[in-house]
């Protein structure tokens, strides 16, 4: 509620939301007392029509300076002071029995709209307001009206000052409406954008990463485009058949998408020896080689540490520390097999390999791509899931046609 209130009262403060409340409200206001303006010069009761010409030259005024000031509080105590004085009067002149003094409550009850967080002051306010009231409510009975106005016509005043007050309650609840629900649906938009500024910044940063580890090995050009759009083709198309439906959502293809890219980053702590040997790895380079997977669930700790989206840190971490798991429970780090590697990771690995194998390296060069279709579909179940395989073997044009578009820009 507290947050609500900082809502509106920033909208209210805001230049286009404000002259809609001041010109409201003070038409209102100026609508009472022109009404009030006749009423007391056809009563005769000349010190309140006087009062009231003076009200509406004051709201007037009050209105024009609230608005080039932006600033609603001094609106505020003017029309409390106004509203107070005015209950006054009218108890002098009209008598106890005029009975408008809930207005002073109804006022009274503005400071937590008004004032915010300023609990103390808004406190005061309605204390206040409450005391004046009980005060002119005791003494009501026993004030002499100095202008002899008969029953009759002090109860139109108080329908027209029910009916005005009826209004403008009407008016404002509409108006709270309008402003909160204009003010949600900026707020919206605006986190909206913020976040797909933020979202685009990270992404942008991931692809940094992942190039600055990739440019080590001039050979392996643009894989991270190529292996991440392999992946949103496979993701995207296991959805579209409903495959591991409890996991692969829309969401899901978002993620791993974007992902990608990291599913190395660990290779940043490789040596240039291993790294770029032209020649096959001893035991020993090849164990140091197989801790860019820990490395880079390592990595992506520490650099999203800051970020609150754990889903996206968790499926990065996945595809980096698990990519090099087999079905068969002979891959690296943790030998996990089957269903135990996450479905993230099983993509990450069919594109990787997919990749590698069309792809020229230092120690070896491009293959055929119907060949690197048949190496995958023949490691099903050994090295890769075999359902996703045959998924992938289905979308073998779209993964061509990528293939191809890559292999364009560079």
């Amino acid at each position: 509620m507290n947050r609500q209130i900082i809502r509106l009262q920033n909208a209210i403060l805001n230049f286009r939301h404000g002259r809609l409340l001041f010109i409201t409200s003070s038409f209102f206001a100026l609508i009472y007392h022109l009404s009030f303006l006749i009423v007391f010069k056809c009563l005769k009761v000349m010190p309140m029509f006087y009062f009231n010409i003076v009200s509406v030259i004051l709201f007037a005024f009050v209105t024009l300076r609230s608005f080039k000031m932006k600033n609603v509080i001094p609106y505020y105590f003017v029309c409390y002071i106004e509203v107070v004085v005015h209950q006054i009067m009218a108890d002098f002149f009209l008598g106890g029995d005029a009975d408008f003094h809930y207005f002073i409550l109804l006022i009274g009850l503005l400071p937590a709209l008004v004032f915010g967080k300023r609990i103390k002051l808004a406190t005061f306010v309605v204390t206040i307001s409450v005391v004046i009231f009980m005060l002119m409510e005791g003494h009501a009975p026993f004030i002499f009206p100095v202008y002899f106005i008969s029953y009759k016509v002090i109860s139109v005043i108080r329908i027209v000052n029910i009916a005005c007050t009826s209004v403008v309650i009407a008016s404002s609840l509409l108006m709270y409406a309008y402003i909160v629900l204009h003010v949600e649906n900026n707020l919206e938009e605006q986190v909206n954008q913020k976040t797909k500024k933020i979202v685009r910044l990270q992404d942008h940063t991931i692809e940094s990463l992942a190039n600055l580890v990739e440019n080590r090995d001039i050979d392996t050009g643009d894989h991270i485009q190529r292996t991440s759009a392999y992946v949103n083709i496979l993701a995207t198309e296991a959805f579209n058949k409903g495959i591991y439906p409890s996991v692969i959502d829309r969401k899901f293809i978002d993620l791993v998408t974007r992902v990608a890219p990291l599913h190395d980053i660990g290779k940043i702590i490789i040596s240039d020896t291993i790294l770029k040997k032209p020649g096959k790895l001893t035991d020993d380079e090849f164990n140091t080689m197989k801790t860019h997977t820990t490395e880079g669930v390592r990595i992506i700790k520490e650099i999203f540490s800051y970020t609150e989206d754990r889903e996206y840190v968790s499926t990065a971490m996945d595809v980096a520390g698990c990519h090099h798991e087999r079905w068969d429970g002979l891959g690296y780090p943790k030998q996990l097999k089957g269903e135990e590697i996450p479905v993230s990771a099983r993509i990450m690995a069919i594109a990787d390999v997919f990749d590698a194998l069309v792809s020229v390296r230092c120690y070896k060069s491009a293959l055929p791509l119907d060949e690197a279709f048949e190496i995958l579909q023949k490691e099903a179940g050994n090295h890769f899931d075999p359902v996703l395989i045959d998924v992938f073997i289905s979308v073998k044009d779209r993964v061509i046609e990528a293939y191809n578009q890559e292999e364009k820009k560079i």
